[in-house]
């Protein structure tokens, strides 16, 4: 009997393990780079939202926004973004309902770093973009405003909303998801504009 149940125990296991590998990568829907508004209107439609209905952004509009902002565009690796010396010293996280995930660009996935989202400074937005880069980059706030531009154009042609804050930059001691040696440079809340 306790072989019986042993092997039931073991069986059970290895048929969650699937489900538990899919709670630590998430791997988001190819991104759709034949849509949205021309580039003219998408600039005449950006602007800053700081209202934000509760509403989920769904795997696929989420999957394009990040793509928008920091994916892989051509072969080689390289971005949709510049960065200095095709140095890429830039880190993309995504702070949600279900946890805080980190883009990967390659893979076009997300990589969960934590269980639970982060606190209430980040609680105003469905998503919230976390743009880390390395303490000594002297470029890292020129590809931070590359890539959140890049975001806000996607909003405006999605039609959510955005705003970019540098004053909601966390405290490396404090959270301790970032490497050693880098900090947070700006934060981008996005989500559908509460009306």
């Amino acid at each position: 009997m306790r072989i019986i149940a042993s092997s039931l125990l073991a069986l059970s296991l290895l048929a969650a393990a699937p489900a538990l590998a899919q709670e630590t990568a998430l791997k988001l829907p190819a991104p759709d780079t034949t849509g949205g508004m021309p580039l003219m209107q998408a600039l005449a439609e950006r602007h800053t939202t700081r209202a934000f209905l509760p509403d989920p952004i769904d795997d696929a509009t989420l999957g394009n926004l990040l793509w928008a902002a920091w994916g892989q565009n051509r072969p080689g690796g390289k971005r949709t973004a510049p960065s200095a010396r095709n140095k890429q010293n830039l880190k993309v996280y995504v702070n949600r309902q279900d946890g805080l995930w980190l883009y990967d660009a390659p893979a076009h996935s997300l990589n969960r770093i934590a269980a639970q989202p982060l606190g209430s400074l980040l609680n105003e937005a469905p998503v919230v973009l976390i743009f880390a880069v390395p303490k000594d980059d002297p470029y890292g706030y020129m590809h931070v405003g590359s890539v959140y531009q890049n975001a806000g154009l996607f909003c405006a042609s999605a039609g959510l909303g955005n705003v970019v804050k540098t004053s909601t930059t966390l405290d490396p001691t404090r959270y301790s998801f970032l490497p050693q040696g880098w900090k947070t440079a700006a934060t981008q809340s996005i989500g559908k504009p509460r009306q």
